[in-house]
């Protein structure tokens, strides 16, 4: 169980503008948006087939690779991937054609249905006119739902004092270095060819709003997302440490609220303790890489770590930070060792750390004491006096390790996490923080179905549970309520005494089930899951030889989520400061260099860069199309087409060749005329996600009259454009 309610909902449609914070040149104005982030517009149908045709392009190649497998059994070799998946195109299975066939089908007949809601209308107003704002951006909150109106050129400041001030300037032999180590690293556990490099992540802020004195001195969180992706593996096998040392120590390091609920509900004559209640300052930077061998060497004594794992879980913490296209290294760090917040596996090894400090404390002080990340919280029947003394002895502690804490001590009543815990009373019930409204997904909002259903209980159940009785949840309960009713559900909270007894785990038997994720949208007339099953019922019958592998039993269906309004932020602020940051300024005035302007044959933009192009090819009696891709400029993409043309030992490099020698050997004159279609990205180590490729099968598979000419078999073709970015490649 998370520890935080994580369900959002609308409170009103408009923008709420309050309090101008001018400080140190910075402006800014803070804007409570009325509603979730959370919440997911309508997409347009283009933005939707084009997620339709993405999810269904994975869940067929998992399809394959494992119907290879299973008429393959001695081909087959298990090996340790810690989750990354094949890059090589999974083989064609002639028994899974006709399947295939259909999921083609069911892509390109989806009817779509206009939907008339006034949230939506109003959300997507909002998004158009105020979220997509140019020349604006829109900074978070750190733990509130605010956001913060500001100026590219003042995000810039912000970013670069923040920047500046832990990190100093690096270099991109550096930034090889690490993809080299990180390079021979996979090659040793066979995954280099699955790793990507280093992705250049730039760094971004958000604001501590809920800090004292926000409004004089606005502080901020760096938070930098670049990272290495062996930090998977090292996540693996912290997992496992962590595991080990729990079990083996019996510490307090909680995971949520429910096991701190645990443990305060153990204490005995509670009105006779006092908590002390302490924060380490920076948790995640404040680790160097002294303190975090001393955990590993603790570690050790309950599971023991090869030198193979040591050197994987120290490399993870290699990092750069990338900020305007530069890269920059921390400055109290000679060997670029920082645990970043958002790495894979950097709350594993703050958990890590944080096991080693409380076998510190432990041993002190008993099981009197826990944690949860930079939380900390202990109980203790000592005077106060004596308890003062506890108080200095553990900064003493944390500061001989290298942290710095904030603590409190002699206290009877503290918030910790998302409750409130009161010795006195024995109770506990919800808390948050001050002027931090709830919200949640809106009734209306473009969520699938099953999700809006269960939010509502899914909130009582939370609030039952963190309550310890019927007064507490009673209590509580009013701003949930209301923001519930401002959501548009019809739903009384009311406490659950059941929520809190001791309910016995049940173990569900695991089945090997592959998941199809479609995009759910309420504009789509098309009942999608259905079709799906109809699909599975159609075409794996009991006689099927993949009937074993491929049944109801085994091919499920969940619909998956379109962009939400968080992301539509994001994506607008990373595009506003591209526009703005001189250094990022691609453009080239000679998008021709062509001998004769005239003879161009893209009319100008031959030297275009990420297109999707069209060639139309004409005869006295025909007119086919066909559709194609370059990453490269379009000059280049036409020469190879030009020698595919010319020389027949290139006759079958793509269906157009095909097509131009069938009318070459058959005596036909022809004439070709290309157009540039839609410009988009090619593949991304950032973003993960190649829109190239994407907008290419939308053409071929959704508008096959501009592409008569081309496959339709590429649907689960493989993105080429992403295979330059996997370490095999360092040692190339």
């Amino acid at each position: 169980m998370k520890s935080s309610i994580h369900y959002i909902i609308i409170l009103s449609s408009s923008f709420l503008l309050s309090t101008l914070i001018v400080s140190s040149s910075i402006a800014m104005e803070k804007v409570n948006l009325g509603y979730s982030t959370k919440n997911i517009p309508l997409p347009s149908r283009s933005e939707y087939m084009k997620n339709f045709i993405e999810k269904t392009e994975h869940f067929l190649r998992r399809m394959r690779w494992k119907a290879y497998h299973f008429l393959n059994p001695t081909e087959s070799t298990a090996k340790e991937t810690y989750g990354f998946k094949s890059r090589n195109s999974p083989p064609r299975i002639n028994e899974l054609i006709p399947f295939e066939d259909g999921m083609l089908n069911l892509i390109q007949n989806i009817e779509f249905k206009d939907v008339k809601c006034n949230f939506q209308n109003e959300m997507n107003s909002d998004i158009k006119n105020k979220i997509k704002k140019p020349g604006s951006l829109l900074i978070p909150a750190d733990k509130t739902t605010n956001y913060y109106t500001m100026t590219p050129a003042s995000y810039d400041k912000f970013i670069k004092e923040n920047v500046t001030k832990t990190y100093k300037k690096s270099s991109d032999i550096v930034a090889n270095k690490l993809d080299t180590q990180s390079a021979s690293i996979a090659k040793q556990l066979k995954l280099d060819d699955r790793i990507e490099k280093l992705a250049k992540n730039e760094a971004f802020i958000t604001l501590k709003d809920h800090k004292p004195a926000f409004n004089d001195h606005p502080t901020c969180r760096l938070i930098n997302p670049s990272k290495s992706e062996i930090g998977v593996v090292s996540k693996h096998i912290l997992d496992e440490i962590n595991s080990a040392i729990i079990s083996g120590t019996q510490i307090n390091q909680w995971k949520n609220t429910a096991s701190v609920l645990k443990w305060f509900n153990s204490l005995e004559n509670k009105e006779k303790l006092s908590f002390i209640c302490f924060d380490v300052c920076e948790f995640y930077p404040s680790i160097n890489e002294k303190l975090l061998s001393k955990a590993l060497d603790f570690a050790n004594k309950y599971r023991p770590i090869s030198s193979n794992e040591r050197d994987i879980i120290l490399h993870a913490k290699r990092s750069l930070l990338f900020s305007n296209g530069s890269a920059w290294e921390k400055k109290s760090s000679n060997d670029l060792f920082d645990v970043t917040m958002g790495s894979f596996d950097g709350a594993e090894t703050c958990e890590l750390v944080g096991c080693y400090l409380l076998s510190l404390l432990t041993d002190k002080y008993g099981q009197n004491i826990g944690l949860y990340r930079d939380d900390g919280l202990a109980a203790f029947n000592k005077t106060p006096q004596e308890i003062e003394k506890i108080k200095k002895e553990l900064c003493k502690i944390f500061r001989e390790n290298g942290l710095k804490i904030t603590i409190e001590a002699n206290k009877t009543i503290v918030n910790f996490l998302d409750v409130t815990l009161d010795l006195q009373t024995g109770k506990h019930y919800p808390y948050t923080k001050e002027g931090n409204v709830p919200l949640y997904v809106h009734k209306k909002s473009n969520h699938p179905p099953s999700i809006l259903k269960n939010i509502p209980d899914a909130i009582n159940k939370r609030l039952s549970e963190i309550s310890s009785d019927r007064q507490c949840f009673d209590n509580a309960k009013t701003v949930y309520q209301e923001a519930l009713n401002k959501s548009g559900y019809n739903y009384n909270l009311s406490y659950n005494e059941s929520r809190n007894e001791k309910q016995q785990s049940r173990k569900n038997r695991p089945r090997n089930i592959l998941w199809y994720n479609p995009p759910f949208s309420k504009n789509v007339k098309t009942n999608v899951g259905k079709c799906f099953l109809s699909l599975i019922d159609q075409h794996f019958p009991k006689s099927h030889p993949l009937h074993k592998i491929f049944n109801r039993n085994t091919l499920k269906l969940s619909y998956s989520c379109m962009t939400n309004v968080k992301t539509i932020i994001s994506n607008h602020n990373k595009a506003q400061i591209n526009i703005s940051d001189p250094t990022n300024d691609t453009t080239d005035d000679s998008n021709c260099n062509c001998r004769n302007s005239s003879t161009c044959p893209m009319d100008g933009k031959c030297n275009d860069q990420n297109m999707i192009y069209q060639a139309e090819v004409t005869t006295p009696t025909s007119r086919e199309t066909y559709i194609g891709l370059c990453d490269t400029t379009f000059k280049l993409r036409y020469r190879n087409h030009v020698c595919s043309f010319k020389n027949e030992r290139y006759k079958h490099a793509t269906e157009l060749s095909k097509y131009i020698w069938s009318l070459k050997d058959k005596g036909i004159s022809y004439n070709i005329k290309w157009r540039k279609v839609k410009q988009a990205r090619s593949y991304s180590s950032v973003s993960k996600r190649c829109n190239l490729c994407l907008w290419e099968k939308y053409f071929i598979i959704c508008k096959p009259e501009m592409s008569t000419l081309n496959n339709r078999s590429e649907l689960i073709s493989n993105c080429r454009h992403s295979k330059k970015f996997l370490l095999k490649n360092v040692f190339a």
